[in-house]
């Protein structure tokens, strides 16, 4: 499964993106924290740009490690 990487603000910033993104049972689409990064697992590309765009928006991740995200997708 292809993995992207998502840096946050802090620990405590990944958390919170760990938080809303977790999905029990989903073995497609997974989260995982690495310190202050999310590693993002997809199958579909929707996922990672969803994840990336609702850390931007609540000021998890600053617009740039959001816009990283989406551009190397």
């Amino acid at each position: 499964m292809p993995e992207t990487r998502l840096v946050c603000l802090d620990e405590t910033h990944a958390a919170a993106v760990l938080g809303e993104a977790t999905r029990p049972g989903d073995t497609v689409h997974t989260v995982r924290q690495e310190g202050a990064v999310i590693v993002i697992g997809y199958v579909d590309k929707r996922w990672p740009l969803d994840v990336a765009d609702w850390a931007g928006e609540h000021g998890h991740a600053s617009d740039h490690q959001a816009a990283s995200v989406i551009a190397r997708l």
